[in-house]
Order: C-alpha cells, then structure tokens, then sequence
C-alpha cells in the first residue's frame, strides 16, 4: 500500500551539496543498521528510541546503548507515527484509526483510543498528544483521560506536525500550506504558503522547518507568523520528508534521494549527504546522531555526525 508520496533517508557520503565541510571533519557516516519490519515513524524518549513498524503492528524499542531491540509491543493495525510524551510512548494508527499509548516500565499497551482516520503524524504540546490525520483533521489527545477532547478539521491530505511554545502547525500535502492551530480555542488561526507538497515539520531554535517534497528544499519559516525566511535547495530529486534538530544541525530524510542530508541551521548550508537505505522516512536524534527509519530496506539506520 502507498501511504505518501515521500519518505525519508540517511547514509554513506556522497558529497556536500550547497556547502563544504569543515576542514579536518570527518562527514557523517552510518555506524548501526538495525532490523525492523518496515519501519516508518521513529521518536526518541524514556531513554529509548521507538519505531513503529507498519507490518508487524507494532512498536519496537532499541537501546541506544547497545543499538539493540529490546522489546516489540503490539499496538493497533498498521501503526506510521510514534511519539513520546506524559512519561509514554505512543502510536499513531494509519490503518485502525486509533492510537496507542505504551508503558515503558512493562513494555505493554495500556489503552487505545479512537480518533480520526488515517492518524499519521504525531507531536506532544500543551500537555496533549496531537496527531495528524488523512482524513483531514488534527485530534487533540488528553493523556489524563485517555481520550481524543477535540476534532479539528484542517485541509486534505494531512502530514506531519509540531508544536511549538504558543501553537500546533501541520502541513497539508495537497493544498501545499502550513496551518496554525490555536491550543487554547482548538481552532486554525492562520494558514500560509508551503513550498510544494510539504511533508515533515521541524520546531526549534526560533524557527519553523517544512520539508518540500516536490521542489526538494526545505523552508524556514518564522514560528509566529508562518513568513518564510529562507528557503534551502537540496540534491535535485531528493524528496525530503523527516525533519529533525539536534542543536544547530537540521536532519532531513530524503526519500526519494534515499539519503539523508544535514543543514547548518545559522548559516544555511546544506554541509553533507549521505545514503541510508530504500524510502527513509522518521527520522529522530539522539545525543546528535540521526536514527533514521528506512521504510522499504527494513533497517533503522544511525547516522553519526
């Protein structure tokens, strides 16, 4: 089944694209390839990394210590997202409109609730549990309850989304726009252009990071405002979709480059890529390293800078 049109990527070095390394830096390269069964949303929590593997139903967790699987926790039917938040792990599952939340200390699934259809993206804000739906709605999940509080509709063809210290933003595949959502009145305030087919949404050290899929870029937009600042070319074709900050340096999966590249976020620079495996899609990090869910490879790929 084709869930997107994009997904993400990470591995060996095939060059710095828009920028060069440092003199006397080594470039990233893949330390680890993990087995998971098609792997898709990747979060890092809890003192773990959790990846939610679509064909299995299930999420794994991996020691980042050991880079080894230490527990596969059934979940709903065709789980893509996968979050950490309220001292849990949680999925978002496409293919049975519900998410699950996970304990950590057991290793089991302690309650499903029902939302919209198709929850795909996952993002913790405002002490709720926010996923993204294909059906075109945004559910606000309370972790006190257990229970989607609120409904709200957006655009078509939803993506992925983040929350920032005063808003929700989520991308829409299909009308190429960013939306803000307003957590104190559960409502889109504003909405502003997108690039082409925005996929992944990065939150972080004053600005707001979109993954244009179809122009293969990333904006950076303003978190407040959604104006755009500036926008950042990769590798022709690269289809990124993952987004995710470790301090200064933005990782983007790039799908259809099956690769992933890293951006100096001060300077803008594009400083290297490098290949991951087939269809990258999550990515997440960890004590600066990348972790990236290589959807048809079937392996997670660290990426150390």
């Amino acid at each position: 089944m084709k869930l997107a049109p994009a997904v993400l990527a990470l591995l060996v070095l095939v060059g710095g694209c828009g920028g060069e390394d440092k003199a006397g830096d080594a470039p990233p390269r893949v330390a680890t390839r993990i087995e998971v069964a098609e792997p898709i949303g990747v979060a890092v929590g809890g003192g773990s990394v959790w990846v939610a593997s679509f064909a299995d139903d299930a999420v794994v967790r991996i020691d980042p210590e050991t880079k080894r699987v230490v527990a596969r926790i059934p979940v709903g039917k065709g789980p893509i997202g996968v979050g950490f938040g309220a001292g849990s792990a949680w999925s978002a599952d496409w293919s049975g409109g519900t998410v699950t939340r996970i304990d950590p200390a057991t290793n089991r699934a302690v309650a499903t609730i029902a939302v919209a259809d198709g929850p795909e993206g996952v993002a913790w804000g405002h002490g709720a549990l926010w996923t993204s739906n294909k059906s075109g709605s945004v559910s606000r999940v309370d972790p006190a309850t257990n229970r989607e509080v609120a409904r709200i509709e957006v655009a078509p063809e939803l993506r992925y989304l983040a929350a920032t210290g005063d808003a929700v933003w989520v991308a829409s595949f299909d009308e190429s726009t960013l939306h803000r959502i307003d957590p104190k009145t559960n409502k889109v305030v504003r909405t502003v252009p997108a690039g082409s087919g925005p996929q992944g949404v990065a939150a972080g050290g004053g600005s707001l990071w979109v993954a244009s899929f179809d122009t293969s870029a990333v904006l950076e937009l303003d978190p407040v405002t959604g104006a755009l600042r500036r926008t950042v070319a990769l590798p022709e074709r690269s289809g990124p979709e993952g987004l995710a900050l470790a301090g200064t340096t933005l990782w983007v999966a790039n799908s259809r480059g099956a690769s992933v590249s890293s951006i100096d976020t001060v300077s803008g620079q594009v400083t290297a890529t490098v290949k991951s495996g087939v269809e990258p899609r999550g990515i997440a990090t960890l004590d600066g390293a990348a972790w990236v869910a290589n959807t048809v490879s079937g392996k997670v790929a660290v990426v150390e800078p």
